[in-house]
Order: structure tokens, then C-alpha cells, then sequence
């Protein structure tokens, strides 16, 4: 929960580094994941829309391929300490 609001998100780790995402593509508003808890695409390069296959890049959210170019996922500020994701709020 982020104060009153409940948010449903996930976080992708790449290259050592994590990035996290609130989980609705900025084109339909839908959930990303096509599988449950399965937000990447099958090289595991990209994020990809279950609803209309757009992908994104990791460090940024950028919308590289799809109906959305240019638009970007919204980012989650989260901290990373002792091995554990902690929610600061929306980025």
C-alpha cells in the first residue's frame, strides 16, 4: 500500500541493479503480466504487455515496440537494503 492506495507492482532485476514498475501498461490500463508473475518477454530482454505485445525497456520503462512508443511505465522508487525491496513510493 502506498498511504490509502493499494498498487499492485513488480520489480525486474537487471545487470545487478533493480527497477520497479507499477503493474498497468500506460496504453490500455490493463495488467502486464501474460502469465501470472511473468512480466518478460521469452529472452528475457524486455517487458512485454500481455494485451497488445508493446515492450519496454528494463532501466527506463520506455516503450520500445507497440501502440505506445515514446510513453513509459510508471516507475515505483523502492530501496534495496540487506537483501530486501522496500516501497518508497511512486518515482
Amino acid at each position: 500500500m502506498l498511504g490509502d492506495e493499494q498498487l499492485e507492482g513488480f520489480v525486474v532485476r537487471s545487470d545487478g541493479q533493480c527497477f520497479a514498475y507499477r503493474n498497468r501498461c500506460p496504453h490500455t490500463g490493463s495488467p502486464l503480466d501474460w502469465v501470472e508473475h511473468q512480466f518478460l518477454d521469452i529472452e528475457g530482454s524486455l517487458i512485454q504487455c500481455a494485451v497488445h505485445d508493446a515492450r519496454f525497456l528494463i532501466d527506463s520503462g520506455e516503450c520500445v515496440f507497440g501502440p505506445c512508443p515514446g510513453e513509459s511505465l510508471e516507475a515505483l522508487s523502492i530501496k534495496v537494503q540487506d537483501n530486501r525491496i522496500y516501497l518508497l513510493g511512486v518515482a
